[in-house]
Parts: C-alpha cells; structure tokens; sequence
C-alpha cells in the first residue's frame, strides 16, 4: 500500500506531468479563442444560441456538448486546471524540504584531493605559507562579496565560500506564483464579466446589474482638437449613483477609467446623439417612445446615432405620430420625416439643427445636438492577484537565472592553495568570474598559477 502510494506521490509531483498539463491548457485556452464564447447575460445569451445554432447546424449538438462554446466554465477545462494547480502544489511541498535544508544546514568545508579533481572550475596555485594563501583568498573573496567560513585541521586550512544562497528559494517563489497566477484566472472566469458596448446620451444612466446596486450617468463628452480639426484628447464626466445619490464622480480618459466596487468603466469611444423635446400647446411634456414596446418616457429621448446617415424612429402614442431622424455630419443637421400611423408616405419633411424647433399639430419638437460615449464595463475580480503572480513569476526567474547560488572551495597548506567551484546556472558567466578571482589570487601571491586552471 505505501509503495503504491509512494509512485502515486511521484507521478503528481513529475515534471513531465507537469508539461503535459500545461500544454493541455493552452491548447484549451486556444480552443475558447476558436470559437465564440457564450455570453453570461441571460437574454443576449439565448439569442447568442440561435445564431450559432443556424451557423454551425447539425454540430451544434456536439460542440455545446463538448463544452466548446463555455470553455472557460467547461468540466474538462476546469479539471486540467486543477490538475496542473495540483501538481504545482506537490512540486513545491515535495522540493520544500530538501531546498529549506540546503539554505539553513552548515555546508560541508573539508573533502578530499578527488573532490577539487572532479570540480568544473578548478585551480592550484604555489604559496609562501598557508596564513599567505588564507589572507590573499580572504581578501579577494571579501571584494566579490562571498560569505566564508574556515576551518583549520592540523596542517591544512579549508575555506568555504558562496554567494546567493536564498536565490535557491526562488523557486519555491515561482511555483507559489504559478499558483495564484492559474486562481487569479480561475477567479476572473468564474466572478468577472464585460459588457463591451455600453453607449449613454448625455444625462442618460446605465444600471450595472450583476448585483452590484449603483448607476452610472454620463453628464457629457469634451474634446481637444489640433489645429488641423483632428480630435487631440476627449474625456467623459461620469457620475456614480448609488439609492438615487451621487457617491463619486470622475473625469475619465482612455486608459483612466473610473474604478468603484471593483468595476471599471473604460472610455472606449464617442458618436453622434440627439436630444428631441415634446411639449404640449400648454408647455407640458408629451410622452415619447424611441422603439415600439420600449417604455415610454416623458416628453425628452436621447437618441445616439452610429455615424452620418443612421436613422432613427420616436413614436408618440398620443398622436399616433412616427417621427424618423437621420443623422448628418454637415451642418450637422438631422433630417426628420413625420409619418401617420397607418399611412405609407410621411406628410412632412425637413432638416435642423440643434436649437431648432419643429411645430406638428399642438405638439412643439425641439432638438439639440450632442455626442454619445461608449463605454467598457469590466469587472475583473482576479486581475490583481494575476499582475501579482505576473510580478512573482518575473522576480522569481530573475533571482533564479541573473542571481545564481555561486559556491568555493579551498584547501590552503604550507606550500599550496587549491580553489574549486560551481554556480547552480549561468555556467558560462560563473567561469569568467573564477577567472577574474585566479587573477586576483596571482596578484596578490605575486606568482604565477602551478599546475592547471581547468574549466569545463
């Protein structure tokens, strides 16, 4: 039983596992980049479903089935997910012991001639006495900033040296990081979303939705421009409202977004819009409808327009009246056709522009011109436990590969000095360092080195 235990422990801490897992997830991730995503939003997703039905046909079934149009949310993803964070997790507490012991255990100073023999940097040098050989090594290691410790048997002084030992704990580091990086994604898919195209007319609201309780209102768009006419900066004045009361405000720009509960609202882009106000012959508003079944407001609509030559439609029940606007960049102006309910061709047509009013029966219209923003909503509840883990992975790495564990070896006697070492990485850097340390050893002895200096 504890053998077959034993292999188990092994397999999920392998290294091979380890690759294998990781190239299954990306190659999952690659998948969800494929195929479109299902929206969690529950009435856009149910149209989302027809059109892939009627796009991909009788493979519909099978695609759904396979988890392919939710792949972030799909059984086998998640379960190669917790695999790999699994195996991480093994890698880390199996390693922890032996990686711990060799930061905090005492080194071992002494070895044998056939230790230095089998090293991959490796030196003999001649010396007038064995305090000469400790004092010039003491000296030049002192300059390279290598901890020492010596210890004296008799005839024959042993030293050992190193630098950067607790980089050796980098690894733990970057298994820790791997982690939080995979839960900080996992987080995002399961708690975040993105509504992409979120347009608001000046004074108009968007309520947030996904159980978040506030609003956002837009009170208008600024823009810069060169002296060419080419916009140069625009911003966008936001207002967040919480139970009807203002509890922030922000002057927003691209890539300054304003940021409250953890959802972010990005200024994406701006377009055209304008404001219609009815009134009655007693200065009373008139109510308005912008589409047939939408909810009918009281007597002012903001419509945003895509670009020049977009249209759109007001409905104003009390007078079984249909008014069609189309946007025009010259001027700019709109051009408005007022069309009876139940008749083919409208009885009256005519550009404005913004300030001017237009009569229909006892009903005054007036129209005003403006821009529309178009905001990105995100709320993104694992992207600082992400960039966290990003900094981790970055540091963890660098410590690893620019900071190797660096270790000396010497054993000093009355006619000779023997130096031998190693670095964990960077095996190249390492030999021009033993080399520059021989060279200031020769300088400092005054001689010439007796034998070989081997690297190999």
């Amino acid at each position: 039983m504890v053998t077959y235990l034993t292999r188990f422990w092994r397999f999920l801490s392998s290294t091979r596992l380890a690759v294998v897992l990781l190239i299954a997830v990306i190659l999952g991730a690659l998948v969800g980049t494929l195929f479109p995503q299902l929206t969690l939003d529950t009435a856009a997703g149910a149209r989302w479903l027809t059109a892939a039905h009627e796009k991909y046909g009788l493979l519909f079934g099978l695609y759904r089935a396979l988890g392919l149009f939710d792949v972030y949310h799909s059984p086998w993803f998640l379960a190669l997910i917790a695999a790999l964070v699994l195996n991480t997790v093994i890698c880390t507490v199996d390693r922890l012991r032996v990686l711990w012991r060799a930061v905090t255990a005492r080194p071992r100073i002494e070895h044998a001639d056939t230790f230095y023999g089998g090293m991959p940097n490796r030196i003999s040098l001649a010396v007038a006495s064995m305090e000469q050989g400790e004092k010039a090594l003491r000296r030049v290691l002192g300059r390279r900033h290598y901890r020492v410790v010596a210890e004296r048997q008799g005839e024959v002084t042993y030293l050992f040296a190193e630098r950067n030992r607790l980089a050796r704990l980098a690894t733990l580091v970057t298994h820790t990081s791997l982690v939080l990086l995979v839960l900080g994604f996992l987080w995002s898919g399961w708690g975040g979303w993105r509504e992409r195209a979120v347009a608001l007319g000046p004074g108009q609201f968007y309520n947030v939705g996904h159980g978040q309780g506030f609003a956002v209102r837009s009170d208008g768009l600024e823009i810069e421009r060169y002296p060419s006419g080419q916009p140069s900066d625009y911003r966008a004045h936001l207002v967040v409202l919480e139970k009807g009361a203002e509890v922030k405000r922000k002057t927003v720009r691209v890539n300054d977004p304003l940021i409250y509960r953890g959802v972010s609202f990005y200024l994406y882009s701006y377009g055209p819009a304008g404001r219609v106000r009815a009134t009655d012959a007693e200065g009373q508003p008139v109510p308005l409808q912008v589409e047939t079944g939408q909810e009918v407001t009281s007597g002012q609509v903001t419509l945003n327009f895509s670009g020049g030559g977009d249209g759109q439609e007001i409905v104003i029940p009390s007078q079984d009246l249909t008014m069609r606007l189309v946007f025009y960049y010259q001027g700019p102006s709109l051009f408005v056709q007022a069309i009876r309910r139940g008749e083919a061709r409208p009885f009256g047509a005519g550009s404005v522009r913004g300030g001017d009013s237009l009569k229909i029966g006892d009903v005054t219209f007036e129209f005003a011109l403006d821009r529309y923003i178009v905001l990105q909503v995100v709320h993104d509840p694992g992207f600082k436990w992400v960039i966290l883990a990003g900094f981790l992975v970055m540091g963890g790495l660098i410590f690893s590969f620019y900071f190797p564990h660096k270790r000396l070896w010497a054993r000093v006697t009355a006619d000779e000095l023997r130096l031998a070492g190693r670095a964990e990485r960077d095996a190249v850097g390492f030999e021009k360092e033993f080399a520059g340390l021989v060279k200031g050893l020769e300088k400092g002895l005054g001689k010439r080195s007796r034998g070989n200096h081997e690297a190999s």
